[in-house]
């Protein structure tokens, strides 16, 4: 049975360089984010590593997850066109929401 208070996260690993190319991309990139808003791009702290992605409450469909998944590759390529995304960089976590954290510069 799940908990209602997990979540599930589609995102992938901030490395030094999509750290790098986010800083870079500053102003424009704060449209993207917002605090605790499924809508938008969420950072989270798992295993001591920083993650990138979207948050979805409760149980979802694989559909949305699909969705999720197309919605964050298009979000990154419109926030960092020069960084190069691969299939296996996306991970689903099961997170608390105490994990999840906005963007802030």
């Amino acid at each position: 049975m799940q908990n209602q208070n997990t979540s599930l996260f589609v995102g992938l690993k901030i490395s030094e360089k999509l750290q790098d190319l986010l800083d870079a991309s500053n102003a424009s990139v704060k449209p993207f984010f917002k605090e605790k808003n499924p809508a938008y791009l969420q950072i989270l702290q798992i295993n001591n590593e920083q993650y990138i992605g979207k948050v979805t409450t409760g149980s979802t469909s694989l559909e949305n997850l699909s969705n999720m998944l197309m919605n964050v590759k298009t979000m990154i390529k419109m926030i960092c066109p020069m960084f190069v995304l691969t299939e296996e960089a996306i991970k689903v976590f099961a997170v608390a929401p105490k994990q999840v954290q906005s963007y802030r510069y």
